[in-house]
């Protein structure tokens, strides 16, 4: 028995990537939990909030993705886009 080790990757997953959102008619993104990898690479979290029936997310939880650091507003803060599969 390991004691100590988490199983959970949930609870490692302590930033914010933006997911695409389809099928919405305009551009739409869900900021989803995530997990840094590399320094451009991250695993999207989120299983406890995505619903297919709801909402079709570009990269679904567990998908390892590259981000782009980049404003989703004119003006506004840089956060992470995740931009393909890693």
């Amino acid at each position: 028995m390991l004691v100590g080790r988490v199983l959970n990757t949930e609870v490692n997953m302590n930033e914010i990537v933006y997911i695409r959102l389809l099928n919405e008619g305009v551009l739409v993104y869900r900021p989803v939990p995530a997990m840094r990898v590399t320094s451009d690479v991250y695993v999207v979290g989120g299983a406890d909030i995505y619903d297919p029936e709801d909402e079709t997310w570009e990269f679904p939880p567990g998908a390892h993705v590259v981000v782009q650091k980049r404003a989703i507003e004119s003006g506004g803060e840089a956060v992470l886009i995740a931009t393909g599969n890693a």
